[in-house]
């Protein structure tokens, strides 16, 4: 299973991000090949159109999973509209992980804030 994980860092030891549209990078992991991918969110600080962006990036890169703590309505309805399920953790990128395996993580079916709640949160540097 390919999945994307909202993250602080550029690895697996790094903590989840509390926000999907505004974290600093997205990890990706191919569960079966144990192949990873770091994407950088250059969008992050935007002041407008950053859910839909971040969503179009995980679009294209033929998801199946998103793991996040918080996720917007924007950034929602577009990895719902390509088929990614999108659930909830906290902690560690690595032990999200291992429990998204374990079947142990709720599903997210609906937006977790309301839009623009990531400007409310403040830009991260």
């Amino acid at each position: 299973m390919k999945i994307v994980i909202s993250a602080t860092g550029r690895d697996k030891e790094s903590n989840i991000d509390a926000t999907f549209g505004r974290a600093p990078f997205f990890l990706i992991v191919d569960t079966k090949t144990k192949e990873e991918t770091v994407i950088e969110n250059k969008s992050r600080d935007r002041s407008s159109g950053v859910g839909i962006t971040v969503g179009n990036i995980v679009a294209g890169e033929k998801i199946e999973a998103a793991i996040t703590n918080d996720i917007g309505p924007f950034a929602f309805e577009i990895v719902e509209r390509c088929g990614v399920k999108v659930y909830q953790a906290k902690g560690r990128v690595k032990d999200a992980i291992q429990l998204l395996e374990e079947g142990k993580l709720s599903e997210i079916t609906k937006a977790t804030v309301p839009k623009y709640s990531g400007l409310k949160r403040g830009k991260k540097k």
